[in-house]
């Protein structure tokens, strides 16, 4: 069984935000994380560190818009993950434009995600 956790993170917030409540999965299971983003901005969600591969997998990232009538611009970045393995580890994200690669990101932000053997209870 699939299970879908989506959390949301507005630029405005505190970037300890991802931090305050563990992500738990079963191992095998895929997840969201669901980011505001500006595609007018030319900043995007990226790895602020690598992901411990035994325990995570990218798999994708979208970029979906806003309502209509909203600014087209803005919007929100979907981080599709997969967990491998049974443990805890970290995904570091950084908000910053790919092509400057010496720039201090605007935002940054971390999630805790803790994979058991079996799915947690909802």
């Amino acid at each position: 069984m699939r299970r879908l956790i989506v959390l949301l993170l507005s630029l405005g917030c505190s970037v300890a935000l991802g931090a305050e409540k563990p992500i738990s999965v079963g191992v095998g299971q895929e997840f969201k994380i669901v980011l505001a983003s500006n595609s007018s901005s030319g900043n995007q969600w990226l790895m602020a560190r690598p992901l411990d591969d035994r325990f995570l997998k990218l798999l994708g990232s979208e970029y979906k818009r806003g309502r209509p009538g909203a600014d087209s611009a803005t919007g929100n970045e979907v981080l599709s993950f997969k967990a491998l393995g049974e443990g805890k580890t970290q995904i570091y994200l950084k908000y910053a434009k790919l092509w400057e690669k010496d720039a201090a990101p605007s935002v940054t932000t971390n999630f805790v995600v803790v994979i058991s053997s079996s799915p947690p209870a909802k």
